[in-house]
């Protein structure tokens, strides 16, 4: 009798043992995203000039060249290509790149440049200095690093909201041109979250994104948003894409936490 009850006490607490331990071994870790395709620098390795703020933030330059082409921001290790809107030179004496960042408030807010003999890169209100590394230095991080296309790939498509604050907000990918994998949130400010699509309508005469909850109808011809729920339509104010780009990337919540390959990443 007591060799029975010890065996079910020694068997009742084995599964205990086993329920706290089985969690922790059954957490997975997130799986990562894709990276972006490589880009072939080696034309250009030797003219590339790399810049850095001393906290492993790096900016990768040909200073004075064509303001189009071959600027690169990374952790030394791993570079991504910035979408360049605008930037010049003055001969020798000074040069600047504006590029692609959506939580300024102003595009001119998101450059890197060189003057009065100094390297800086701005991120809205925050002009943070760089210098350029020594030849070895510079050489070392060029052996071993690996350089990629730019790292964000999603565009905003639509952005409406009720009376009472909350938002519908749908995006898709870049590429390719014009797709229709769109991806819908919806939600007070700060907390946007997706909503499954069980039917996406796209044509001529506008939008249908079809959820278990309601429909997102865009009338894209009448610039008219309607949120359809249980038959009941409730007519939605449609917010210009360009006037409300920081509301999106910066606070709605729809992107929290991730990053978008640019300098304000960390510098912002």
């Amino acid at each position: 009798m007591y060799h029975t009850l010890a065996m079910r006490k020694l068997a009742f607490l084995s599964c205990l043992v086993g329920l706290t331990v089985l969690p922790a071994a059954a957490k997975e870790k997130p799986v990562a995203e894709a990276l972006p395709p490589s880009v072939d620098i080696s034309a250009v390795k030797d003219k590339l000039v790399i810049l850095s703020d001393g906290k492993d933030h790096y900016v990768a330059v040909i200073p004075f060249s064509d303001v189009w082409q071959h600027l690169y921001y990374g952790n030394g290790k791993r570079f991504f290509l910035q979408r360049v809107t605008g930037g010049g030179s003055s001969g020798t004496e000074s040069w600047d790149r504006v590029f692609w960042e959506p939580r300024v408030d102003a595009r001119w807010k998101a450059g890197v440049g060189w003057k009065d003999g100094k390297y800086s890169v701005q991120c809205g209100d925050r002009a943070t200095t760089f210098t350029s590394l020594a030849n070895e230095a510079r050489d070392k991080i060029l052996a071993s690093a690996t350089f990629h296309e730019q790292l964000w790939q999603y565009q905003a498509y639509s952005l409406a909201r009720d009376n009472q604050g909350h938002y519908y907000y749908v995006d898709r990918p870049l590429a390719p041109a014009n797709s229709k994998t769109f991806r819908l949130f919806s939600g007070l400010r700060g907390s946007l979250k997706p909503l499954k699509m069980t039917n996406i309508v796209s044509d001529s005469q506008g939008d249908i994104f079809t959820t278990r909850s309601g429909e997102l109808r865009l009338v894209l011809d009448k610039q008219r948003s309607v949120w359809v729920e249980r038959k009941k339509e409730l007519e939605l104010i449609q917010l210009p894409i360009q006037d409300n780009h920081v509301l999106i990337y910066q606070d709605l919540g729809v992107y929290e936490g991730q990053r978008l390959g640019t300098p304000c990443d960390d510098l912002l």
